[in-house]
């Protein structure tokens, strides 16, 4: 027994200045600096990978939101063709989808708005017809998905307004990221003035 335990200690002792003599001639050799290079150009690859996983899941949620708001610009164009909805020159129509739900329309995650005058839904006026609820409803979607998927963005949507002629109309697409943009506690309203730029804007006509 003791001759087994003393050969595993020279078979240790052997293995360890093994060790010891490669760390020592890369050492003295100069190749210690390579060495550390290689661990921390491992690590900084790590920390790009993590960097464009993170940069790559922000693009896909800005991409779906915005697929989203697209849907919106489609619907309400539709809309407007088929005369759901009627503005007045110079007015216009808003959908948007908040972070928040939204006590004033079933808890989902929706708002709209309207400025100018002249602004119909089925042949109502605006506000006698429900105001922005009344026009969602008219613009028959599922709202009951939407949500907005980017973080630090509060909301986004579009926005269809006519022309002073009367001719054509103007779809902004625009998003929020000020908090201060709510006006109301409860996520009811807030301040479309508040928005960032359009990042899309298009000019439409409607078939006549």
């Amino acid at each position: 027994m003791w001759k087994e335990k003393g050969q595993n200690i020279i078979e240790y002792a052997l293995m360890l200045a093994l060790v010891v003599g490669i760390g020592s001639f890369i050492y003295t050799q100069g190749y210690g600096d390579n060495i550390s290079a290689v661990f921390n150009n491992a690590g900084n690859l790590l920390e790009e990978v993590n960097k464009t996983q993170e940069e790559a899941k922000k693009e896909a949620d800005r991409n779906a939101d915005r697929s989203y708001a697209e849907h919106l610009g489609v619907l309400l164009k539709m809309a407007v063709s088929k005369k759901t909805i009627q503005l007045g020159n110079g007015s216009s129509v808003s959908i948007f989808v908040q972070n928040q739900p939204n006590p004033n329309y079933y808890n989902r995650h929706m708002n709209g708005a309207y400025t100018g005058s002249d602004v119909k839904v089925n042949e109502k006026d605006y506000i006698t017809n429900g105001g922005f609820a009344g026009m969602l409803d008219a613009v028959e979607v599922d709202y009951s998905n939407a949500e907005v998927k980017q973080d630090g963005v509060y909301w986004y949507g579009v926005q269809i307004k006519r022309d002073s002629t009367g001719n054509s109309y103007t779809l902004s697409y625009m998003d929020c990221n000020n908090i201060e943009s709510y006006n109301k506690k409860d996520y009811s309203g807030f301040d479309i003035n508040k928005a960032n730029a359009p990042y899309n804007i298009e000019t439409w006509t409607p078939d006549r």
